[in-house]
């Protein structure tokens, strides 16, 4: 599966035996957007869901990271959540539109 992006773990996470210090996370699909159902798509329950779906770690993996550690991922996942909903993400956005749009109403 094609890897989109990789996080370093800040802080690696140990549950059992089995130790996770990276986390691979592939180019969303729609499948992988199912698993959020039945969480408000602005939740951490639909941010984990999408988190474990994307990484394939198991959600105990996903429960254990580190606050530090999920802000950043956190972010990760919003442009993952536009991209699904067809909203371009601020860093994309065309300047020359941008500055059309708050242009001034002219009067006719």
């Amino acid at each position: 599966m094609e890897i989109e992006f990789e996080y370093t773990l800040k802080t690696p996470v140990t549950v059992g035996e089995r130790t996770v210090e990276v986390l691979h996370f592939h180019r969303p699909k729609v499948r992988d957007f199912l698993r959020t159902d039945g969480h408000a798509a602005d939740s951490i329950g639909a941010d984990h869901a999408l988190c474990s779906a994307l990484t394939g770690e198991p959600e105990v993996i996903i429960q254990s990271i580190d606050v530090e550690d999920w802000a950043v991922i956190r972010i990760e996942l919003r442009k993952a959540w536009f991209r699904f909903f067809g909203v371009k993400s601020e860093e994309k956005k065309d300047p020359n539109l941008q500055a059309e749009a708050e242009k001034p109403a002219e009067n006719s």
